[in-house]
């Protein structure tokens, strides 16, 4: 079982990289937030689910620990599938999703392709006291998730403001502050913005 890739990105197919490791390419999915982050000829190093069924070995990569095991945690849950889980940790940082669930915001969950009101409130069910590591907030309806920063939130304001997509603004603008914590904000949008503006 594959638990780890490290080589460089051959190529981007749809929603995967292919990532070659000493001459041999292997095709893993990741979710929008990682997949920008990458371009053909940069270094990657992935943390690997693979999820093998009947009919294929699947590899799924993660960029950080937390993304990886909250798609495992998701995988738990009856009716959510690696495609729904994907979608779901698409929607932002693991604490930020992880968070929508402790405070049972239904309506931020549904936002996820593939995920209907009915697998929302049984993930809610299922995970909302199984996220310590996650979650930042104390589980209760309507709780508003908090930037981790003032600087977070004003790179993150202003990326919105540009016009980028909200789901992969602030798990962009999060990967640029972890790692830049001494940046300046000039600095911190810059550099999320060469992230966003890379081509696929």
């Amino acid at each position: 079982m594959i638990a780890y890739l490290r080589g460089t990105c051959h190529s981007l197919v749809g929603d995967a990289l292919v990532v070659d490791v000493k001459g041999v390419g292997y095709l893993v999915t990741v979710c929008d937030t990682d997949r920008v982050l990458h371009s053909a000829g940069n270094d990657v190093e992935l943390l690997i689910h693979t999820e093998v069924n009947e009919s294929q070995i699947a590899l799924y990569g993660f960029v950080h620990q937390d993304g990886r095991e909250l798609f495992q945690l998701l995988l738990s849950v009856s009716g959510v599938g690696p495609k729904a889980a994907m979608a779901l940790i698409a929607l932002g940082p693991p604490a930020t999703v992880a968070d929508a669930i402790a405070a049972g915001r239904i309506g931020e969950l549904v936002k996820a392709k593939g995920i209907g009101k009915k697998t929302a409130e049984t993930i809610v069910v299922k995970l909302r006291d199984r996220l310590p590591k996650f979650a930042t907030v104390v589980p209760g309806p309507g709780l508003p998730i908090k930037p981790a920063s003032p600087l977070l939130a004003d790179v993150t304001s202003a990326l919105h403001n540009l016009g980028f997509r909200p789901q992969l603004v602030e798990a962009v603008a999060s990967q640029v502050l972890q790692a830049q914590p001494d940046a300046t904000f000039d600095t911190a949008l810059r550099l999320a913005l060469a992230q966003l503006r890379r081509p696929s």
